[in-house]
């Protein structure tokens, strides 16, 4: 069964993945929002998403063999994460290593969104005054702007829930 879901953060796949598999789902793709289940037992596996940004092939496949030893299943992989499941519980991040990672995917939301915001009307700006052509660029930046303030929100949000807990 494929299903389409775009989340904003990791932790939004993990809940994902989580409620679908309560329904008798396995998660088994996932590409661009565009998910592939399979049917399983109702919560048959813990899902969990690792970053593999900066991460080489060969530090990719030592996680996945690790893993693998203490029972955990590589899933899928799209664009820099990683999907792992099992039939017990997991952990792949400390609660402090949790919050570091969604500072660091956080952290070229802020600036990326603010110049894309500004770009934008720029070129909108232009196609006003110049010709509607700009008008092309201006789109595609707002669009970018918009996912980047979009994705900087929800880990921003994230991240204070993570603190709230106390990680």
């Amino acid at each position: 069964m494929k299903k389409f879901n775009y989340t904003l953060n990791h932790k939004l796949d993990e809940a994902y993945m989580a409620k679908m598999c309560g329904a008798g789902w396995a998660a088994t793709r996932l590409v661009e929002g565009v998910w592939t289940f399979e049917p399983c037992r109702p919560n048959q596996y813990v899902y969990r998403v690792c970053y593999l940004r900066g991460k080489r092939g060969a530090e990719v496949e030592d996680l996945k063999r690790k893993l693998a030893g203490q029972g955990v299943e590589f899933v899928s992989r799209y664009s820099f994460w990683a999907i792992f499941r099992s039939a017990h519980d997991f952990q792949l991040y400390a609660p402090h290593e949790e919050i570091a990672l969604c500072l660091r995917i956080r952290r070229p939301m802020i600036p990326g969104g603010a110049l894309s915001w500004i770009a934008c009307c720029a070129f909108l700006r232009l196609a006003v005054n110049v010709s509607a052509w700009f008008c092309v660029p201006g789109v595609l930046l707002l669009l970018y702007a918009a996912m980047c303030t979009a994705l900087g929100l929800s880990y921003t949000r994230l991240i204070r829930d993570l603190k709230r807990r106390g990680a």
